[in-house]
């Protein structure tokens, strides 16, 4: 029997009118054909057994056996077409709509079809920690780590970088809010239950769009297989987004940076107190790092986390000739062990940068580390960190947005994009990023302090104020930036007070003295001011590579001695 028209005229036709055998596959399923053909054919064999076992019993004629098979198989073709043109629902049967069948082809035919077409993007949350132990908070958090770590390396799928995908950690949120707020078009979720060796893993990957999982799995395994695992959920997500790995695809997304999985737990703990980014917590990262590497020194992960701990520490609580020295020390023998570790790299380029002075080998570095994981936002903002040393302030801006891109909710790489439009004047657009900053992070002090920088460009004097006296409460030496606008502002008796106290406080504290020496040439003690400025080039203090594009400088740019300060440090 011939398919009715009407449902052909349902069935979508591709641009050379060959039939979409998915669509209407999936049409067929829709309509419950499929399901109804299957319960047909079960209910016609019984009812034909049992008139082939009770007829003859019953002295009915061999012939209205005969009859049974052939009306059940007339009513199969007939049973199709109702099954096909009418919907059974709660009001009764009603003939389904014309429209609506092409419509729900549509959606399923772009369900099965959505992932080709979307950006490949994702975004991984945070695993929850299902162990009922907040200490094991690290490990699910390293195990999201790493599997973000290992599906950056797979070539045309954008990954959300950490600090984004953690702005969602222990919040309630959907799915579609996560993917537009990442520019994401699938989310990976997931939870680790850890009870001495033994692991339970699930996880379950969702397209944005439509809501529905493409990929769920459950893995109960050993401690020791944890590798394995974060290697299988990385290539099932590839297989579910049909993405084509580089090179023949054989070679493992997640590496074992150690076969010591004591030593692995340790740097995981070590990156849990890393991302705390307080004094106490760098210093307990140090301690972990190096329990991981007593019991495997050759983890060159841990030594690159030595490395940013120190550089993180370095200026705020740590003087620079205590701090860079031993982060270049861990993070060349981190490259020792692995030349290809983008983070070492990283760390390398900074200290170069930031400590050494030698901007173009610290280009060199941070270049390279662009090049090892360009997905590794780190480096784009290390790479914009020296860039202005040079004079380059249009491609260190760049190389800023470059990393919040990757990383769109760090507050980090948002504020300083908005320190590189300070430096360029460009203020109405430093405020406006700096607001935007604040909505992301209203605790990073330092958007307050670029803030504060931008306004005084502007000649808002009160609002600089206010600005700069938000920053003090993160980073205390941010007070000697407020004497500027109480100057303009006619308090001078608060400025010198404020000066006052900064220099007793120097005494026995690490103070930038850059920050005083800004301050001072603010009152017009121009002697003091490069005083300050000296002690700054010998404890070779980072802000001193901004002198040549820093605005809070600009009192001092006019007095002959600034130059040679130019010269010491080696800013263009």
């Amino acid at each position: 029997m011939p398919f009715p028209q009407s449902i052909l005229a349902d069935i979508p036709l591709n641009k050379t009118s060959h039939v979409e055998i998915s669509t209407f596959i999936a049409e067929l399923k829709q309509r419950k054909v499929i399901r109804f053909s299957l319960v047909y054919m079960v209910v016609g064999w019984v009812i034909i057994q049992a008139a082939d076992t009770v007829f003859p019993a019953l002295n009915i004629p061999a012939w209205a056996v005969s009859l049974v098979v052939a009306l059940t198989l007339l009513g199969f073709p007939i049973g199709l077409v109702l099954a096909w043109s009418f919907d059974i629902t709660p009001q009764g049967v009603r003939r389904t709509d014309r429209k609506s069948a092409r419509s729900r082809a549509r959606t399923a035919r772009a369900s099965a079809t959505a992932v080709a077409e979307k950006p490949q993007s994702i975004a991984v949350l945070p695993f929850v920690n299902m162990s009922g132990e907040e200490e094991n908070e690290y490990f699910s958090d390293g195990m999201t780590e790493e599997i973000l770590n290992a599906l950056v390396k797979v070539r045309g799928l954008q990954v959300a970088s950490r600090t984004s995908s953690f702005a969602f950690k222990d919040k309630e949120i959907d799915v579609r809010e996560v993917g537009d707020r990442l520019n994401a078009a699938t989310v990976l979720e997931g939870s680790v239950r850890k009870a001495g060796a033994r692991l339970r893993i699930t996880a379950q990957l969702i397209d944005v769009e439509s809501g529905f999982h493409l990929w769920s799995e459950t893995y109960d395994r050993e401690l020791a297989d944890v590798f394995a695992i974060q290697d299988e959920i990385a290539r099932a997500i590839v297989d579910a987004l049909k993405l084509q790995l580089a090179g023949t695809g054989e070679a493992p997304l997640v590496t074992a940076a150690t076969a010591n999985v004591d030593a692995y737990t340790k740097y995981l703990k070590g990156r849990f107190f890393f991302n705390k980014l307080g004094e106490l917590d760098l210093r307990r990262s140090l301690e972990l790092y190096q329990a991981a590497l007593a019991v495997d020194p050759n983890y060159a992960h841990a030594y690159a986390g030595i490395a940013d701990s120190w550089m993180n520490l370095a200026d705020d609580w740590v003087s620079p000739h205590e701090a860079y020295p031993k982060a270049r020390q861990a993070a060349r023998k981190a490259l020792e062990l692995n030349p290809a570790l983008a983070e070492a790299h990283t760390a390398l380029g900074k200290v170069l940068g930031w400590y050494d002075w030698d901007f173009n080998a610290a280009e060199l570095a941070l270049r390279r580390a662009v090049a090892s994981n360009p997905k590794y936002a780190d480096a784009h903002w290390g790479l914009g960190s020296v860039l202005p040393a040079n004079g380059r302030l249009e491609e260190a801006l760049s190389a800023m947005q470059d990393a919040l891109a990757l990383d769109p909710l760090s507050a980090l790489f948002s504020g300083w994009v908005a320190r590189m439009l300070v430096y360029l004047r460009r203020y109405d657009d430093a405020i406006a990023q700096c607001l935007h900053a604040g909505e992301l992070d209203a605790h990073y002090p330092r958007v307050y302090l670029w803030m504060g920088h931008a306004y005084m460009g502007k000649q808002q004097y009160e609002k600089a104020l206010e600005a700069y006296q938000k920053s003090i409460h993160g980073i205390g030496y941010h007070n000697s930036f407020v004497v500027q606008p109480l100057m303009k502002l006619g308090r001078r008796d608060e400025a010198l007070e404020t000066l006052r106290v900064l220099e007793h406080d120097a005494e026995r504290l690490y103070i930038r003295q850059e920050s005083l020496a800004a301050g001072f040439a603010a009152v017009g003690e121009m002697d003091k001011a490069f005083m300050y400025l000296d002690r700054a080039v010998e404890t070779r203090s980072a802000g001193l590579i901004y002198l040549n594009a820093d605005p809070v400088y600009d009192a001092l740019r006019a007095d002959a001695r600034f130059p040679a300060v130019l010269a010491q440090v080696g800013v263009s």
